[in-house]
């Protein structure tokens, strides 16, 4: 059924079992028994009301660090990305009317295939540009940050080759990776991620805007993956 979950200003750390608000504990159920019929999904892993307030607390985060300005400029990463920055600016208005410009940035990485533990490294290519970000102030919004090679590439092209302002890193994710090359974890600590909605264990998550080979991104929750059902 999940963990309970009863405060949100901090990060929350999920654990294999899930968590889930403690208000929706009973109504679960249907929804547990409804992915039991779908053999590639092992488990509900973060409830739709645990997103939801977290991106509120995370909102709250932000409105504070951007010392009262009534206007913030995010860069929202594609596609993963999408339901987060919607209902992150969503949150921002709410937290006192503060005014969003959303700008896009998709990049892909060369090897399609998936993560391995011994990893050092994956060629980021752009795919779609971002304009008029010279000069602002710039919250980049991801959905996860797994290995950091991607958004490491995003920050250093974002402030050294458009010249924004300022960046500050906002991921819904991130992930506690188990064996982690030493190139990883350098690359990791360096990110300096601002804002983080929760950690997750290292294994193949889902929905909320994350796909698992395109599917699932519609999921209003994330679910846990069985990795077996996508290896040929």
């Amino acid at each position: 059924m999940g963990i309970p979950v009863y405060q949100y200003d901090t990060i929350i750390e999920v654990q294999k079992e899930g968590v889930c608000d403690s208000s929706e504990i009973n109504a679960l159920a249907a929804i547990e028994a409804q992915l039991k019929n779908d053999e590639k999904i092992r488990s509900l892993l973060i409830s739709e009301t645990c997103i939801k307030n977290r991106t509120a607390a995370l909102a709250g985060d932000i409105v504070r660090d951007m010392n009262h300005s009534n206007h913030i400029d995010i860069m929202m990463v594609l596609t993963g990305s999408f339901m987060f920055t919607a209902d992150l600016a969503r949150a921002l208005y709410a937290q006192g009317g503060i005014n969003t410009s959303i700008h896009c940035i998709k990049t892909s990485v060369y090897d399609e295939t998936i993560k391995s533990s011994g990893e050092h490294y994956r060629a980021v290519t752009l795919e779609l540009s971002p304009k008029n970000i010279e000069a602002r102030d710039i919250v980049l919004v991801e959905d996860i940050a797994d290995q950091g090679f991607t958004l490491s590439w995003l920050k250093n092209y974002l402030l050294y080759e458009r010249n924004a302002r300022s960046l500050k890193i906002c991921s819904l994710l991130y992930k506690r990776l188990d064996n982690p090359t030493r190139e990883v974890q350098t690359i990791r600590k360096q990110l300096g991620i601002d804002y983080i909605g929760f950690t997750v264990p290292d294994v193949w998550v889902a929905g909320y805007g994350i796909d698992a080979a395109y599917q699932y991104r519609h999921l209003p929750f994330i679910v846990w993956i069985n990795e077996t059902c996508f290896q040929s």
